[in-house]
């Protein structure tokens, strides 16, 4: 990520850009991500140049936070904009606005030079905290946006919080279809539905143009986001896919590529939930005083079985690489075999995929 320009305690000509950067500042641009998208624009010999005069330098700063806060990504290729994400004051019946007002924040479309600093920090802060580089670069956001992806961010005020990024595409038969990509949400935003109101936004996006269904994968190992997907969204497993992501970087907690799961998300109608049924399900995968899986074969001859999955798997892999794989070698094994058997999988408040048998 570029370096901060308005530090004046450490760098006294950042100081000095940054009281201009105040002076012509629209009362309606995020502070907290303009000094990325100014720094971005900054001629190579960087924010000295700006401030030997003042007069020209708050011409090129105003001259820089209007070419930042311009929109100049090529228009939708699918359809019009979408007046459920762009009309202010939704009816209350909106499940957009309705999931929104729940979570305290504001869905709305990225499309400025702001708006892709604010996307790229919220997946920085997620996905690579520390790592002194961007998880997406500005540049490949704007190549998608280009391209007519969608990719909404919630915002908290003037903060942003959370980002769902998405492809537009087709299926083998030639339907429209959205392949959503990575969604991230601050810690300080979880725990209050902001990954609901964005998935809902993004539902809205593409029933908008007349798709009909979205698909995208999932770590199979991650609990919070099976139960988001599969139990409150109501997607449907489609496959499993083991090493789905290839190697590991060099720096990665387990020596092993993480498994994903397949899903679909009908749009269509609402979302049909399986019910549990009366039979009691068995343990396929379950927890060993130890931590450890253990694994209990019987699960293939019965009515339903239920797969553990650790809580914070990604604890787990920071802290016991090998405890993680153990876990994953057990759950991806009973989840390919099952999937491939024609089982349903669902996701059980108690912490564990259930799966349930088909028709015998």
């Amino acid at each position: 990520m570029s370096e901060p320009i308005t530090d004046p305690v450490t760098d006294p000509v950042a100081g000095q850009l940054a009281e201009i950067v105040a002076d012509v500042l629209p009362a309606d641009v995020p502070e907290a991500v303009i000094g990325e998208v100014i720094a971005e624009l900054l001629p190579a010999e960087g924010p000295q140049v700006l401030v030997d005069d003042r007069v020209e330098a708050v011409a090129a700063i105003t001259e820089l936070v209007e070419a930042a806060t311009r929109q100049v990504f090529a228009p939708d290729p699918l359809a019009d904009p979408v007046v459920a994400l762009t009309t202010p004051g939704p009816a209350p019946a909106d499940p957009v606005a309705a999931a929104s007002a729940r979570a305290g924040v504001d869905i709305r479309p990225v499309e400025t030079h702001v708006d892709v600093a604010a996307a790229v920090s919220v997946l920085d802060g997620v996905f690579a905290p520390g790592a002194g580089h961007h998880f997406y670069p500005p540049s490949l956001l704007r190549n998608l946006l280009a391209a007519g992806a969608p990719v909404l961010l919630a915002w908290e005020g003037e903060a942003p919080v959370g980002v769902v990024l998405a492809l537009p595409g087709w299926t083998a038969n030639g339907q429209p279809l959205v392949q959503s990509g990575p969604m991230a949400v601050l810690p300080t935003a979880r725990g209050r539905g902001v990954s609901v109101a964005l998935k809902l936004a993004q539902r809205a996006w593409a029933i908008d143009r007349g798709v009909t269904e979205i698909r995208w994968t999932f770590d199979a190992m991650a609990a919070v986001n099976a139960n988001l997907n599969l139990r409150r969204l109501g997607a449907t497993v489609e496959a499993f896919l083991p090493g789905y992501e290839g190697l590991r970087d060099v720096d990665s907690c387990t020596p092993l590529p993480y498994d994903r799961l397949l899903v679909a998300w009908h749009l269509t109608g609402r979302p049909v939930m399986p019910a549990d049924g009366d039979a009691a399900p068995v343990w396929a995968v379950a927890a060993a005083p130890d931590g450890l899986p253990v694994l209990d074969p019987a699960w293939t001859v019965a009515p339903a079985a239920l797969v553990a999955v650790p809580a914070d798997i990604c604890a787990l892999r920071r802290d016991d690489p090998a405890a993680a794989s153990a876990w994953q070698h057990a759950v991806g094994g009973v989840l390919q075999e099952a999937l491939a058997a024609g089982w349903h999988t669902g996701w059980d408040p108690r912490g564990a995929y259930r799966l349930t048998a088909p028709t015998r």
